[in-house]
């Protein structure tokens, strides 16, 4: 699904009562230039800094974003409550929240709430808004349309589960997954904005398919048909899940002839993220701890489906998409931008292959070597990282993307997602 892209409109506000007017401006454009780059992580310490200091909506607005971005919905949308009792409805800033408060409501699996917030965006603000995000939010009202009447999805953990990792054909981790009497290896996926399951399975499970008929954009940027299917129940290890939602693809988007491969389904971020932690061990196990760890981190953070870890490269501070999918370390059209002189000077264009569900394509691009990335207190050198210095589909506000070049050169990946942090041991 598209991104939507939001009109804001610059208040003057700002972060020092005892600056100029045109400081003040300054300040306030600061933040909102930074939720629009999704760089929540330098919005969290810029609006520490000022919070007090800002008028009683714009604190609300500010908060609620950055409530949604490092996982508490719940509190977002309390505070999403408390702008719109002090703000008018039609407020610039208010379409914003609307948003947030339908992604939130997406995180709670409450589709009824989204399906009217959905409504509410598509009657009252079609003057804010671009034809990309209309049609983005016509295209997924046929989703929440759909799951109105799902109860939301339920995790149920009685002890710590070690489950093991697999590899597949193609290099990708799945896990074992039970549909009743049913086993199959689905593909574990942090990557995938929604589970999937291909059609044929789905009917051979006994799921009732829902038409929907909705477009779903990989990150190839080409677009497939999908409808829905809920598994009332399924158990990975001892961990039991209920009403979990499905994308139905047809078995054609998940296969790959030429390799002679398929993908039967993927266990993908919604389920993920609501297992609060993961720990993920380089000698095939998967860890889910009852009660996670508490981290202090925070260099983990969400823009709707996709998880955003902090990074550094060269004492620079950069945003990454996270995708436990990706076998190799991406780097994208924002990265080029910073670095653009220094890229040209060492490496010369050649033609580089992206895939996903939907397709594959080419492009040119450089392939970096020696390429020194730090995350927390752990660093790894990665060669062959391939840099597309144009736009990929939605990726490209986001520096880069972690594959498992990565995360493989240390024993532990640990992702909590209850405390938006992510380490390796």
């Amino acid at each position: 699904m598209k991104n939507i892209i939001w009109i804001l409109f610059i208040i003057a506000s700002g972060c020092n009562t005892t600056d100029k007017i045109g400081d003040i401006s300054k300040e306030t454009e600061s933040l909102h230039q930074l939720i629009e780059k999704l760089d929540y992580f330098r919005l969290k310490k810029e609006f520490s800094s000022c919070k007090n200091t800002l008028p009683k909506t714009d604190a609300l607005y500010f908060e609620a974003i950055l409530e949604n971005a490092f996982n508490r919905p719940k509190q977002s949308n309390q505070l999403i409550d408390e702008f719109f009792k002090n703000s008018l409805e039609n407020d610039s800033l208010g379409i914003k929240l609307l948003q947030i408060k339908l992604n939130n409501y997406i995180h709670l699996s409450e589709y009824a709430k989204a399906k009217e917030v959905n409504e509410i965006l598509r009657q009252k603000y079609v003057p804010y808004m671009d034809s990309v995000a209309l049609e983005d939010l016509n295209n997924t009202y046929k989703i929440w349309d759909a799951l109105k009447d799902v109860p939301p999805q339920e995790i149920i953990k009685k002890m710590d589960v070690s489950l093991p990792i697999q590899k597949d054909k193609a290099g990708l981790s799945t896990i074992t997954t039970n549909f009743g009497n049913a086993t199959m290896n689905f593909v574990f996926d942090t990557g995938a904005n929604f589970s999937v399951i291909q059609r044929s399975v789905a009917q051979g499970l006994g799921m009732k398919i829902i038409p929907a008929n909705f477009n779903v954009e990989a990150i190839t940027g080409l677009e497939v048909k999908s409808d829905l299917a809920v598994a009332e129940k399924l158990e990975l290890g001892t961990i039991t899940l209920k009403n979990i939602v499905f994308l139905v693809f047809d078995d054609a988007a998940l296969s790959f002839p030429s390799i002679d491969y398929e993908i039967k389904g993927i266990i993908g971020f919604p389920v993920i993220r609501a297992l609060e932690e993961i720990q993920i061990k380089m000698n095939g196990q998967l860890i889910v701890p009852k009660s996670p760890t508490q981290y202090n981190l925070n260099n983990f953070a969400l823009n709707e489906y996709v998880p955003i870890v902090k990074t550094i490269y060269k004492g620079d501070e950069l945003r990454f998409s996270f995708d436990t999918g990706a076998q190799q370390t991406a780097l994208f059209s924002s990265f080029f931008k910073k670095y653009n002189q220094e890229i040209k000077s060492k490496y010369k264009k050649v033609t580089l292959k992206t895939g996903g569900a939907g397709g594959h394509s080419q492009m040119k691009g450089y392939v970096i070597n020696n390429f020194k990335l730090s995350i927390g207190d752990s660093q790894a050198t990665l060669d062959s990282v391939q840099l597309y210095p144009d736009k990929i589909g939605n990726v490209d506000r986001m520096d880069g993307n972690l594959g498992q070049d990565f995360i493989q050169q240390f024993d532990t990946m640990v992702i909590s997602f209850k405390y938006t942090s992510l380490l390796f041991r």
